[in-house]
């Protein structure tokens, strides 16, 4: 009895080390398997993490120890979780991220939102010396270029063994293979030879094999077995798909597309997919499409669905099969489930015009394969495009539904937030428009909510209110800041601290500043980061580039009102002369005649060059104010001084 109770006690006051090897699990992640551990208690990632996400930043290789670190936050080593020896340090944590942020932003990857370099540990931690005491990964000079005859003409061309069947060399592993050659020549199922070549000569990847991929491998199980089974031939049972995982599947391509090469990625020309979240397609795509003239003309028949929104999954669902996105110059597939919301939403519409569901897009036909990189979550928790004007172009672009609040749409929600237009307008406080936005059109990842935290309301909260009393209303009883948490949560904007030029034009991309698929020129963004760049520091910081976007929003309204409906849409010379006098730049003939010949192409000035003369001016503005403040008197030639100085700056 004694003993029962000592047990009981034991349970009690260290739960952890109690069950901590009964729960031990081996780490199947292919990126944590030379970090110095085999088993953890989260295989498939701790709570908030994403290992896709995870294996997207490791095989960077942006930091000689990124594995090290990404491995111990996402599938931590088994243990004690208050066990400090087993967490990584905090300045191992901190060079890690100094080493990868420019490669996650050339690569437009993000540094996963939980992960707080202030919150592990300082000592008696996992840091460099004992990385290098206990990583020994395989090394890079392992890779080998393949050689065995069937594997020589992938999309990738170095291989490491052993492999997975502990073949020692490619001459043994070719030798095997071999037996396969004929099912691969009838193309009993194009899947075969990848999935053949992922085994016996698998791709190297800093050093370390690329697991195989359980689905491809059941596609060229289900074209071939049949096959083989007429010959009084088994499929192997050392090729068992059950032996394999998912995981690489995101990796591996889908080879019911053609063959591609990284050259064959192309910016998106098709109107109706040029403001999504990716800028780059491959073709053919699924339906067959060589061209995105040709896609875009077929894809046509769906604008008026989408103009209706019917379901905002079906823009999405449609770019994903017309113009799908260019990975490592491959297509991304489809995903089953935005198929089935988006046809949930429209089909109904549909029928009542006699029109139905295309067999060709019926959404059997696709997987949920990559469905986690479209925001489907593992609880059913779809994410789906931020259509609220006012949260467009914000750090992230996926939402869901229902919000914080309980709106079920966000045509529900942008009603029912208009009370902070002016207030957002005002710029009372840098929070204020990302901390409203989170919560009526709240972060989504992988389907999940991310909710803002105390203290990220209370700083709006204290910026803004004042001001708010000022004009006799107050914060609203539903935003009550005791009602967010303070753990698990998002405390400040993840947007990249400071952004050049470059950062700015995807920043306004992203967010939609575009018209009719057109979007702003990187010459014109480095105009804008001159007008906003008030420290002269040649990037700007979240209050500047908040500020930027109000000024790009408010023009891009103005030429859209004014001047879009013409065909082609552009600003004529009459046009143009009276926006420069409702702006108060007073020009005289010969400045302006310059100024048109600079900007003007095929008898106007389009959207791109209307933004970029506009700010060009304004800018000419602002410098010639700034001098005339330090004149010493208050000269009455002022105006006739700034008419010469825009003509000398000019001409």
């Amino acid at each position: 009895m004694r003993n029962l109770v000592l047990v009981f006690l034991g349970l009690l006051l260290f739960p952890q080390q109690a069950h901590s090897k009964a729960n031990c699990k081996p780490v199947t992640a292919s990126f944590c398997q030379s970090v110095g551990y085999t088993t953890t208690l989260h295989p498939s990632g701790v709570t908030g993490f994403s290992l896709q996400q995870t294996a997207q930043i490791v095989e960077t290789a942006c930091s000689p120890e990124v594995a090290t670190l990404m491995c111990r936050v996402v599938v931590p080593e088994c243990g004690s979780e208050d066990d400090s020896r087993m967490k990584p340090c905090r300045a191992l944590c901190e060079k890690v991220k100094r080493d990868c942020d420019p490669a996650l932003k050339a690569k437009r990857l993000f540094w996963p939102m939980r992960l707080r370099c202030e919150t592990l540990p300082e000592s008696n931690c996992v840091g460099l010396q004992s990385q290098e005491r206990s990583v020994t990964p395989t090394s890079a000079a392992a890779c080998q270029p393949i050689t065995v005859p069937l594997c020589k003409d992938l999309l990738y061309t170095d291989t490491v063994l052993p492999n997975i069947l502990r073949h020692k060399t490619q001459d043994e592993a070719g030798a095997d293979i071999q037996q396969f050659a004929p099912l691969v020549k009838v193309e009993c199922s194009l899947h075969l030879k990848p999935f053949l070549c992922s085994v016996y000569t698998p791709e190297c990847v800093s050093g370390k094999p690329r697991p195989p991929c359980r689905t491809i491998c059941e596609h060229a199980r289900s074209g071939c077995e049949s096959l083989m089974n007429r010959f009084g031939i088994q499929w192997p049972e050392a090729l068992r798909c059950e032996a394999f995982t998912t995981e690489s599947c995101e990796q591996v391509q889908d080879t019911s597309f053609a063959l591609t090469s990284l050259a064959a990625c192309q910016p998106i020309t098709v109107p109706l997919c040029k403001d999504l979240p990716y800028t780059e397609t491959v073709l053919p795509n699924i339906l067959h499409h060589k061209t995105q003239d040709e896609a875009g003309l077929e894809m046509h028949q769906f604008a008026p669905l989408v103009q209706v929104a019917c379901s905002p999954y079906l823009k999405p669902f449609l770019c994903s099969v017309y113009t799908p996105e260019c990975v490592s110059g491959k297509p991304r597939p489809p995903c089953r489930t935005i198929c089935e919301h988006a046809r949930s939403g429209c089909e109904s519409l549909m029928n009542r015009f006699g029109v139905q569901w295309p067999e060709a897009l019926r959404c059997e036909a696709f997987t949920t394969e990559s469905c986690e990189h479209y925001g489907v979550g593992s609880s059913g928790g779809v994410c789906e495009p931020i259509t609220i004007p006012m949260c467009q172009g914000l750090s992230y672009n996926q939402t869901i539904t229902p919000n914080l609040l309980g709106h079920t749409s966000q045509r529900e929600a942008v009603g029912k937030m208009s009370f902070f237009n002016s207030i957002v307008q005002t710029v009372c406080s840098v929070d204020i428009r990302l901390f409203v936005c989170m919560v009526y059109a709240p972060q989504c990842v992988a389907g999940e909510v991310q909710r803002p935290c105390r203290s990220f309301c209370e700083r709006a909260k204290q910026g803004c209110e004042g001001l708010m009393t000022s004009f006799g209303v107050y914060w609203p009883d539903e935003l009550k800041c005791n009602s967010f948490p303070e753990e698990m949560c998002i405390s400040e904007d993840s947007r990249p601290e400071m952004l050049r030029a470059e950062g700015i034009l995807a920043r306004l991309n992203a967010g939609g500043y575009s018209v009719r698929g057109k979007s702003l020129s990187l010459k014109t963004a480095r105009l804008l980061l001159t007008l906003t760049d008030a420290d002269k520091s040649r990037d700007v910081d979240v209050a500047e580039f908040f500020r930027l976007e109000h000024y790009v929003a408010i023009t891009r309204r103005e030429y859209v009102e004014s001047y879009e409906s013409r065909n082609p849409p552009s600003v004529t010379q009459t046009q143009m002369k009276k926006a420069l006098t409702a702006r108060e730049f007073n020009l005289d003939e010969d400045t302006f005649r310059v100024l048109w010949h600079d900007y003007s192409s095929t008898g106007g000035i389009d959207y791109d060059e209307y933004m970029a003369v506009m700010t060009k001016l304004q800018i000419l503005r602002e410098r010639f104010k700034a001098h005339l403040l330090g004149l010493p008197c208050d000269c009455e030639v002022g105006s006739f001084s700034f008419k010469q100085f825009m003509k000398s700056a000019i001409i």
